[in-house]
């Protein structure tokens, strides 16, 4: 994907959220560190919930409780958390998840395209992909748990 279509797929899954037609999620392919595998197929009828962010990152480091509480209120809706870090190394992803214990299923950017089709996303940044598989909600930067809520409103899911 260019940068120009990476640019215009931001703007269309905004644009989505404020009622135009969603575009579909390009297909993608993440492996967790648990080794589990996520690709369009595998998450066809669940609601896939896509954060970039960094060890380094304080908007992110602020954004995982209100990350975590939507798992706890959701998974079981369906909700499926992908946390695409922006490139650190295993190790460094390791060390940062051993004090900072995250549910959501941790994906390296090497393990992954999902970086790269959000390269100008920035971080943190959410995507939030509907049961059809449609982007039904973006967002750059942090919104804490109320932007949470909301994008969980976004795609039906209720607490």
């Amino acid at each position: 994907m260019t940068r120009r279509e990476s640019m215009m797929l931001l703007s269309s899954g905004v644009a989505a959220a404020q009622g135009e037609p969603k575009q579909v999620m390009p297909r993608f392919m993440a492996k967790s560190l648990d080794g589990e595998t996520f690709n369009r197929d595998t998450t066809t009828n669940k609601v896939v919930l896509i954060q970039h962010w960094a060890t380094w990152c304080g908007y992110c480091r602020k954004d995982e409780p209100g990350v975590e509480a939507i798992i706890r209120d959701h998974a079981a809706q369906g909700l499926v958390v992908l946390a695409v870090n922006a490139g650190e190394p295993k190790a460094k992803v390791i060390e940062y998840l051993r004090e900072h214990k995250r549910s959501a299923r941790i994906v390296l950017a090497q393990d992954t395209n999902l970086r790269r089709l959000f390269a100008d996303a920035g971080l943190p940044a959410y995507i939030l992909v509907d049961r059809d598989g449609k982007i039904a909600h973006m967002q750059a930067g942090a919104g804490g748990l109320p932007a949470f809520h909301e994008m969980m409103r976004i795609v039906g899911l209720k607490k």
